[in-house]
């Protein structure tokens, strides 16, 4: 199948009214609701669909509340016909490590995928990377507001549930140090169509072969939200 989609049975359709050159992507909000208040906030309109929103913003779209590899396709490959140059995640991740606090600001540089999603992008492909220039404009960004930031690799799965004791040791064999359920996916997709795609993520769970802690009411957690996040809501 050639990258026109000239094979493609069921075509995505552009989003009329949300054309914009950058997409924020935005699986989950906090339980307080704290992104989601600041795109009501400040959108000019506002899509509601079963399978997420997209909000419009004065230099940016967003596709907000649209969990796991199949829906961010699903909205971003409509936005790729509409024009999209670059796509930036902006979501949450467990670490696999115990050297990363909750709520920790992190931008991907690797994205291991067992999803599966990304395979019908590139067939024979497992890992998928950033766009560096896009990246490194996250990091200016966060350092005009005086942001520290960590780098990190991250795994893409489909299935939380099945994080086991074993799956974590080959993670951490492998060099993964968090994990999520959309990023390889958008930056297969990214690369399939030619638009650069980027990470920024907040630490939200910690995993150890123990347990598995969840901390998305964490009082640091909502500040970095609204210190990390924010300054993208444009």
């Amino acid at each position: 199948m050639g990258k026109n989609g000239s094979e493609v049975l069921f075509k995505p359709q552009p989003v009329r009214g949300f054309e914009r050159r950058k997409i924020l992507y935005i699986p989950v909000d906090t339980p307080l609701n704290t992104i989601g208040g600041a795109l009501k906030k400040h959108s000019l309109k506002e899509l509601d669909t079963p399978f997420g929103y997209a909000y419009l913003l004065k230099k940016r779209a967003v596709v907000f509340q649209a969990v796991g590899s199949p829906l961010a396709v699903i909205w971003l490959e409509r936005f790729a016909v509409s024009g999209a140059e670059e796509v930036l995640i902006l979501g949450f991740c467990g670490a696999l490590h115990s050297k990363s606090k909750t709520a920790d600001p992190v931008i991907i540089t690797k994205a291991a995928s067992e999803e599966g999603t990304s395979r019908h992008y590139f067939p024979r492909r497992r890992v998928f990377y950033p766009s560096p220039s896009l990246s490194q404009e996250v990091r200016q960004r966060l350092q005009t507001e005086r942001l520290t930031c960590h780098t990190g690799s991250l795994v893409s799965t489909d299935a939380p549930f099945r994080e086991t004791k074993s799956w974590l040791v080959r993670q951490r064999k492998k060099g993964l140090g968090f994990v999520d359920m959309e990023a390889s996916a958008v930056f297969a997709l990214a690369e399939f169509h030619g638009i650069q795609a980027a990470a920024l993520m907040l630490v939200t769970d910690n995993l150890s072969e123990d347990e598995h802690k969840i901390r998305f009411k964490h009082p640091r957690l909502i500040k970095n939200v609204q210190d990390y996040f924010f300054p993208f809501l444009e």
